[in-house]
């Protein structure tokens, strides 16, 4: 009844979400920190949980990229990775120099606990994207900097708990994986999206075949992490590829090499992909308020601190780099916009289950980072989202009366003309 009735309503959440502008992001989590108080054991649940949260993860990314078309990614990759760069060092050494100061981490651990904080969740921004109205090219850039930010969380964090085991931090080290993780994972998305679009019209042919696609997401998902690669920028590659793969029939060189017609998705495809994330993402959110910890009121105050900062820093950044095709109304929702999500919560928990120093209060900062990100985004973008409205009211409600009376002016100043002009003749 309970999981029957949470789909029901965030039906409601969305429809009330026009009016209100209270993302079903932050209801969703708040049901689950009140169902979390009535479970004793979560252990088992979080572990459990590890497992549905990927699969959540693999199909937004790849339903995502389904959705992104060539021209829009054209136009955004440049700003996107600019800002997801520019972004991640800042937010990693806001939380290297606060955790320092205030939690006498050494250096090392502080910039463990910077590097997988330091981007954004691909599973809370893209819900909270489509729900928000906001331009393709704002929408765009954000759904590629909290891609691009996986990865980098994932890999700088992995690498930097070696060096934590070891003593050491070797910073090519770091830089070698990160390329090595990024453009392969690209490569064999890239791959197996031309491959499918290749042999998709057949595959149709083939009784109760909706699922086939998905399937072989999860194939390349984990093809990707078993060569350790990023299988989460894999699904997305593959994403696109099928989202554009009409482009393909239009080039000569194309037609030249293959003779087969590619394939798109269709509608009833599109749609059926679009269900399961809704599904998956209502229990996602509550899965996340079930397995947060809450730390002490001091760990709060850390986490408040590194998210204001954050935010602050974003804000020129999101200004200077993404110029074109944003107003600047996108602008400030794309700074507040830097929940943290399922990468964090997952790597801050394996210092303490490795016995490392510090593994305790890593752990519960990194859970309060991400309550109190989800929750401050939220907030304000429900204050934004309600001066936006606002502010277009006005607009409107000024913009009638200004035309008639410019309408009137001109008619008086043109009669005016009319009765003083001299007689040529």
């Amino acid at each position: 009844m309970f999981l029957g009735g949470l789909i029901f309503f965030s039906h409601l959440l969305n429809k009330l979400f026009d009016k209100t502008k209270i993302p079903n992001v932050l209801i969703l989590i708040t049901i689950g920190i009140i169902v979390g108080f009535f479970i004793d054991n979560k252990m088992y649940f979080g572990e459990v949980g590890r497992v549905f949260t990927t699969i959540t993860l693999i199909i937004i990314l790849f339903e995502s990229g389904v959705g992104l078309k060539l021209q829009e990614l054209k136009s955004s990759i440049l700003s996107a990775t600019l800002v997801t760069i520019i972004n991640f060092i800042f937010s990693a050494g806001i939380v290297v120099g606060i955790t320092m100061w205030l939690a006498n981490f050494d250096f090392t651990t502080a910039l463990f606990l910077g590097s997988i904080l330091g981007g954004t969740s691909s599973a809370v921004v893209i819900p909270m994207v489509r729900q928000l109205n906001m331009g393709h090219k704002a929408g765009t850039v954000l759904l590629l900097e909290s891609a691009f930010t996986d990865v980098l969380c994932l890999v700088v964090g992995l690498a930097v708990l070696e060096s934590m085991k070891a003593g050491d931090i070797e910073a090519t080290t770091i830089l070698g994986d990160m390329a090595k993780s990024f453009l392969l994972a690209i490569l064999l998305g890239l791959f197996c999206g031309f491959a499918w679009s290749l042999l998709l019209n057949w595959i149709r042919g083939i009784k109760n075949s909706m699922f086939t696609t998905l399937a072989l997401v999860f194939i390349v998902y984990g093809g990707a992490e078993l060569l350790g690669l990023n299988g989460g920028i894999a699904a997305l590659s593959f994403g696109i590829v099928l989202g554009n793969s009409e482009y393909f029939d239009k080039m000569k060189l194309w037609k030249r090499i293959f003779r087969i017609e590619t394939a798109k998705l269709n509608d009833n495809e599109k749609n059926f992909f679009s269900e399961i994330v809704f599904v998956l993402q209502t229990y996602f959110f509550v899965y996340i308020g079930i397995v947060i910890e809450f730390g002490t009121p001091m760990i709060y105050l850390i986490s408040t601190m590194i998210v204001c900062l954050v935010i602050l820093a974003r804000i020129p950044t999101m200004r200077l780099m993404v110029r074109k095709d944003c107003t600047p109304d996108d602008k400030l929702l794309m700074s507040v916009m830097m929940p943290k999500g399922l990468v964090p919560a997952i790597l801050a928990s394996i210092p303490l289950q490795e016995g490392l120093p510090y593994g305790q209060e890593i752990a519960e900062i990194g859970y309060a980072v991400v309550l109190t990100s989800i929750i401050m985004c939220s907030l304000l973008i429900i204050i934004l989202g309600k001066k936006k409205n606002h502010k277009e009211t006005e607009d409107i409600a000024t913009v009638l009366p200004i035309e008639n009376q410019t309408g009137n002016d001109n008619t008086e100043q043109t009669t005016a003309e009319t009765i003083h002009e001299p007689d040529n003749n």
